[in-house]
């Protein structure tokens, strides 16, 4: 599976915590990137762009801490945090419709999966390390194109997209009961 030509995908890490434990970060990051951007209708809305970057953060939970801490108000840690570059309105005007994005350089903004937490999770629920790992990167994207689980029916909606994604990598539904 490939990505967009004109998508940039920078992924950065700043806990070594994952690079010890996981050699395979690129390549899943890059799975599940191909992945939405072939089978989520905002996600092939990215071959518009000539120019668009998508960041990866790969963090601990002291940075995802912060992070949360400072834009969100909420002193905790969390699995993952997305920061869009679109506002909802270019969201609908540039992956929720066939409008012709201009040609400039557009972010789509960045997501931050941490370490520690994302770990404890997987051993918590009974899951490889990769494949929550896969769920996380997934759901950051999604976010990242206008998903949101706040209100039922967007988790509905959200959930449902992740566990179809997740079929595809041949990976079982995290929301099953």
């Amino acid at each position: 599976m490939k990505i967009p030509i004109g998508l940039n995908l920078e992924i950065s890490t700043s806990s070594c915590h994952w690079q010890e434990h996981n050699k395979e970060f690129k390549d899943i990051i890059t799975s599940c990137c191909a992945l939405i951007c072939q089978n989520v209708n905002e996600g092939k809305a990215l071959n518009k762009f000539s120019q668009i970057e998508l960041g990866i953060v790969l963090c601990d939970d002291d940075t995802i801490q912060k992070l949360n801490n400072n834009y969100r108000n909420k002193n905790g840690v969390t699995n993952v945090l997305s920061f869009r570059g679109f506002d909802q309105d270019e969201i609908e005007i540039y992956l929720r419709s066939d409008s012709v994005a201009p040609f400039r350089p557009f972010s789509l903004g960045e997501s931050y999966i941490s370490f520690e937490t994302m770990n404890s999770e997987a051993k918590a629920s009974g899951v490889t390390f990769n494949d929550h790992f896969s769920h996380l990167v997934l759901h950051g994207i999604l976010h990242l194109l206008g998903y949101d689980h706040v209100q039922d029916n967007e988790a509905k909606i959200m959930e449902a997209l992740e566990t179809k994604l997740l079929a595809n990598l041949g990976i079982d539904d995290p929301y099953a009961a």
